[in-house]
């Protein structure tokens, strides 16, 4: 059984059970464009995430991915979105390339208010949205866009 343990490995690793370049990890939803309106936020992407999650977070919870400082948001209710993966850049190696060139911070006419990135990082993208008061929230995708509605 000894002589065959070697062989066996190597069958495995070819079949792939044991990784190869196609089981590389998934790569991340590349955002383009966010649109704020009166009562809803839409988030444009390359091709669609594969994950999103969207849920009313206390304000002290509405902070910056990695330096936990707070960011200010105005309003009295707050939605943080998340996009798995996600990302506002193209990385390459060394090379990046950002996708998305439009502002972090995005004011809205009410009862949507603020709306804010508040991570993008290890393929976490997530952005916070102050709202007037508390809604309730739905979240629809369409294709490559995500839309967040209020109401």
């Amino acid at each position: 059984m000894r002589r065959f343990a070697p062989a066996l490995l190597a069958l495995v690793l070819l079949a792939g059970c044991g990784g190869s370049k196609d089981a590389a990890p998934d790569r991340p939803a590349l955002l383009t464009g966010v649109h704020v309106g009166a009562k809803s936020v839409s988030f444009d992407f390359k091709s669609a995430p594969q994950q999103v999650r969207a849920a009313y977070q206390p304000r002290s919870r509405i902070v910056e991915s990695g330096s936990g400082r707070p960011v200010p948001l105005r309003g009295t209710a707050y939605v943080v979105v998340h996009f798995f993966p996600g990302a506002t850049a193209d990385v390459d190696g060394e090379t990046v390339k950002p996708t998305y060139t439009g502002p972090r911070r995005i004011a809205g006419p009410g009862p949507v208010l603020e709306t804010a990135k508040t991570s993008d990082f290890e393929a976490d993208l997530a952005w916070a949205i102050g709202l007037e008061r508390r809604l309730p929230l739905r979240v629809a995708q369409d294709g490559a866009t995500v839309t967040v509605s209020f109401g």
